[in-house]
Order: structure tokens, then C-alpha cells, then sequence
């Protein structure tokens, strides 16, 4: 008698465990009032069931025949009340660990298999970004390498353009300079003894004057090279010729016919002096 009246109790007491109170979930799980906190462990979600799973820890597995429970929420009493869906005992415990572990070695291969392909994309994506940027840098170095021929080759058509407008502008300079027709020291005098002003006019002082006569003395003054020029037409007033070189200079003999080419002449009391004057020679030469 009292061994059948222990086995109900304890059938009336496990069943008990299957519908839990507000007051029993509260013991079982702490984080809603209860005091044995350490009695159980939330483990997760088990998507199996759709329940919560919780491990039963080391207090009571000697009093229970189970290791795990299923709960959800319970309906129709406060939001913190839990119900006990199914207990789990050791096997059946182990072999839903051993789902939950195929499942996440599943998933990590899945993770490791999506990071490699994300790896190998951003990698891919890194190379396609590198060879753009090699091919910009070989765009935009051909363009410089483009740009700087041009200029080259502007700068080389504009000094052929200067040097050919230089050497027509020295040869109509050098057909200009042999078409001059000499002027006397002479002519020079009698213009300036006639009328000074009408002479300048005649003859302008900033032109440039080809002058012919005969050296009657070569000297130096003031640090000038100066040649005396023959005048018939003035014993009083008469020319000379101002040298830019005494080389030049030097080679003049008194008594010598000069053909001289000055760039400008000045009058002094009604003596002609031209100025920077070189061998019409010399120039014509150069």
C-alpha cells in the first residue's frame, strides 16, 4: 500500500512538472523570480520544436529522469510565466546537441565558403581596380607623352619659322645695304653750308648712311677710333668716322679709299661726325 501510494506521488508529481505555475516556473528559472538560479541553463532556440531549451544542471538530475527542458511562454497567465513543453532525458539531450552541432558545422562551412567568396570577389574586385588604375596611368602618361610632342614639335615649327623670318629679314637687310648709294663727306658739307636745317632733312641723324672718301688721319679720341675724312668743299669744317672696332681701325692707312657704313651722323659747328661706323666690307661679309 504504501509502495503504490509513493509511485502516485511521484507520477502526480512529474506530472505536475509538465504544466508548471507562475510560482514553479519561477523557481525553475530565476530571471523571473525564482530562487535557484543555477537549476537551469538557457541553451537556445530549438527550431525542431520551436520551443526554448533549457539544460538541467547538476541539483537535481538525481531527483529527475531528464537533462533538458523544452518551455515557451505560457498562455493565460502573467508575461514572465514559462511552461515545460517536454523533458529531455541524456540521449535524447545528446542527440539534439548532435543536430545543433551538424547544423552549425553546416553553417560555419556555409559562412567559411560565403568569406572565401566574398575574399576571392574582393580580391578580384582589387585586381580589376589596380588594372584600371594602371590602365588610367597608361592613358593619361601617353597623353603627357602626346602632349609634350606636340609642344616639342611647336617650339621646333615656331624657332624654324623665327630662324626662316631672321634670315629673310637679314638677306632683304643685305640686298638693302648693297643697294645704298655712298654719300661724300663733300656732298655732307656744302648740304650743311647751304642750310643746316634743310640738310637734316635731306639727310636724317638716325639713318643709316654709307659713306665713301679717303682717310687723312687715324686717331684716337676720347677712347674712340676716330677717321679723318678728306673735305675739298670746306677748309674750315670737314668729316670723320667714329670706329666701332679698332681692329678695324687699324688696318686704315692715311691715304687709304674708305667705304665705310655708319649708323648715325651729328653735326658741330658745321663739321659732320658719323657715328659707329664698320668696313662696308665687313658687314656685307656677314
Amino acid at each position: 500500500m504504501n509502495k503504490l501510494l509513493l509511485t502516485l506521488t511521484s507520477l502526480l508529481f512529474l506530472n505536475g512538472c509538465a504544466t508548471l505555475s507562475n510560482d514553479v516556473g519561477g523557481l525553475f528559472f530565476p530571471g523571473y523570480g525564482g530562487a535557484d538560479y543555477d537549476t537551469y541553463e538557457y541553451v537556445g532556440y530549438d527550431e525542431y520544436s520551436g520551443y526554448d531549451l533549457f539544460e538541467l544542471l547538476d541539483g537535481y538530475e538525481h531527483r529527475y529522469d531528464h537533462k533538458g527542458l523544452l518551455v515557451t511562454l505560457s498562455r493565460g497567465r502573467t508575461s514572465d510565466a514559462r511552461d515545460i513543453m517536454k523533458t529531455l532525458n541524456a540521449q535524447e539531450y545528446n542527440q539534439l546537441l548532435q543536430k545543433y552541432a551538424a547544423k552549425e558545422a553546416v553553417a560555419n562551412a556555409e559562412r567559411e565558403r560565403e568569406e572565401a567568396a566574398r575574399a576571392a570577389e574582393k580580391e578580384k574586385q582589387r585586381q580589376i581596380r589596380l588594372a584600371e588604375q594602371e590602365k588610367q596611368r597608361q592613358i593619361r602618361l601617353a597623353e603627357q607623352k602626346r602632349l609634350q610632342k606636340a609642344r616639342a614639335d611647336e617650339r621646333e615649327r615656331q624657332r624654324q619659322i623665327r630662324l626662316a623670318e631672321q634670315k629673310r629679314a637679314e638677306q632683304e637687310r643685305r640686298e638693302k645695304i648693297l643697294k645704298m648709294q655712298p654719300v661724300t663727306c663733300d656732298e655732307m658739307v656744302t648740304a650743311l653750308n647751304a642750310n643746316e636745317v634743310r640738310a637734316i632733312r635731306q639727310y636724317p641723324l638716325n639713318k643709316e648712311y654709307r659713306v665713301a672718301g679717303i682717310a687723312t688721319d687715324i686717331n684716337v679720341t676720347y677712347g674712340d677710333a676716330v677717321v679723318i675724312i678728306k673735305s675739298d668743299a670746306d677748309i674750315f669744317n670737314g668729316c670723320s668716322a667714329e670706329m666701332t672696332s679698332f681692329d678695324e681701325a687699324a688696318i686704315i692707312n692715311k691715304g687709304d679709299e674708305i667705304d665705310l657704313f655708319c649708323s648715325s651722323w651729328s653735326e658741330t659747328a658745321g663739321s659732320v661726325r658719323f657715328k659707329k661706323c664698320r668696313l662696308f666690307s665687313q658687314i656685307v661679309k656677314n
